[in-house]
């Protein structure tokens, strides 16, 4: 598990930038399972070819299932894909879609909306390598149950990290991805979640959430200083209980 978590939002195209959440993490967190994949890499070995656009797809959720169990996709760099729901209408793309889809897929980045109104796709995908992905949400609901559920397991590894064999390692209740919601104003310019805690005090396990930049995930915790520090979340071992404490009145809020 890593020490530390960074997300930052494009709020104007609902793309997430993320650094310590795995391919994994985003498959069994996502509720829209995707139907079809059209994958962005004119090169890639897996799906099937399709002439109209020229780049494969992965044309069943079996299929997917499979694919989405790959070392290819859980370990390999560049792996990039926009899902889709209906195989007509990937037929009724133009010329010109065809080459904003061709675009997007090189620079990763869009030439309109991220949201194709005939592919209906409810994500566009992007593993950057080393745990970094960049990932367009049509709900952005999506990313924070994925943060919500890496969180949870994250602090359940840490409390029973030291327990005997013998001993029973004690549950975590799931955080609620609403509670991580109240974030997004530090999403936003970009969070930091510090994971380094230890060992448990006073049966409280403490994640500090330092204010970030686009950037942020590049470097050290030892370069964030106390005052960059503008969130908490505790989890109560002893409650079963998840709060966070956000301190609006930062002074890095104050340019908002």
């Amino acid at each position: 598990m890593p020490d530390t978590l960074f997300a930052y939002i494009d709020s104007t195209s609902n793309a997430v930038l993320s650094k310590g959440l795995s391919p994994n993490d985003f498959v069994q967190g996502i509720v829209h399972q995707p139907k079809h994949l059209l994958l962005l890499d004119p090169v890639a070995e897996a799906g099937e070819y399709d002439p109209h656009t020229g780049l494969k797809i992965i044309d069943s959720p079996e299929q997917i299932h499979n694919f989405f169990n790959t070392k290819t996709f859980n370990y390999s760099k560049g792996n990039k894909w926009i899902d889709f729901n209906d195989p007509t209408m990937l037929k009724e793309l133009t010329p010109l879609e065809i080459s904003e889809l061709l675009y997007f897929g090189h620079m990763r980045t869009h030439l309109h909306s991220p949201f194709f109104y005939k592919l209906q796709n409810n994500f566009v995908y992007f593993n950057l390598g080393n745990e970094t992905m960049r990932v367009y949400y049509r709900y952005l609901d999506e990313f924070y149950r994925i943060l919500a559920r890496k969180l949870t397991r994250i602090v359940l590894e840490k409390i029973n990290d030291r327990r005997s064999f013998f001993r029973k390692g004690s549950s975590v209740a799931p955080l609620d991805g609403e509670i991580l919601k109240e974030l997004y104003p530090i999403l936003q310019e970009g969070a930091l979640f510090c994971l380094t805690q230890t060992e448990l005090k006073n049966r409280m396990y403490h994640i500090p959430i330092y204010l970030s930049d686009e950037k942020g995930w590049r470097r050290s915790t030892q370069n964030y200083k106390k005052e960059q520090q503008v969130a908490e979340l505790t989890y109560d071992l002893a409650k079963q209980r998840w709060a966070l404490e956000v301190d609006n009145d930062d002074a890095a809020f104050s340019f908002r």
